[in-house]
């Protein structure tokens, strides 16, 4: 979303239109030592094919700011994630794939389960613990690229990875007051937070 947000601010400066709530949430999520209005500068991506010293060391300066900036955010380690599958979805997973049902047995187990590993991963001092959704249809679109049969329950956690790599991770454990992540619309203190 960020990177849409940048995109399309740069094209509003090129093209000289006012700044709008959307380009002000882009120079509020921009971390960057240098704004996106200087970096999106139409005279300043003129002066790229200048020959003046100044501009180009000003220019490489610049550069390296934006470049530390996104290397800074590639190197944040994604969640160790475990995979919850909502409701329809795990039943449409069972229907789909009964070789999974040993793996999940039921809605009751999957989610005693899911909330087990995750407390026994934080008991032994796993950081950065996060739950991941998953889909049938984005499922089986794994399997696929994996040249996998989803039906393979060696391919789920290689599945819970991919979404936690792609930011799909929900932060765990929630504050007690916050929604169970189950999905029961129940605080979490009240619910798996027991």
């Amino acid at each position: 979303t960020q990177s849409l947000l940048t995109g399309r601010h740069r094209v509003r400066r090129l093209m000289g239109l006012e700044h709008d709530a959307w380009d002000e949430l882009a120079g509020e999520l921009h971390t960057a030592a240098v704004p996106l209005d200087e970096l999106h500068d139409p005279k300043r991506l003129w002066s790229l094919g200048s020959s003046d010293p100044v501009e180009l060391k000003a220019e490489i300066a610049r550069l390296r700011a934006e470049l530390g900036t996104y290397r800074t955010a590639l190197s944040r380690p994604f969640p160790v994630a475990v995979l919850h599958w909502p409701e329809q979805e795990l039943r449409e997973l069972l229907t789909a794939y009964p070789e999974l049902t040993e793996e999940y047995v039921d809605r009751t187990t999957h989610l005693d389960r899911l909330e087990a590993s995750l407390r026994d991963l934080h008991a032994t001092g796993t950081p950065n613990l996060g739950i991941v959704t998953g889909t049938v249809p984005s499922y089986e679109a794994f399997a696929a690229s994996e040249a996998a049969s989803p039906s393979d329950p060696g391919l789920l956690p290689q599945y819970a990875t991919t979404l936690a790599a792609r930011g799909r991770a929900i932060p765990w454990p929630p504050s007690r007051t916050a929604a169970c992540w189950c999905g029961s619309g129940v605080a979490y203190g009240g619910c798996h937070g027991v």
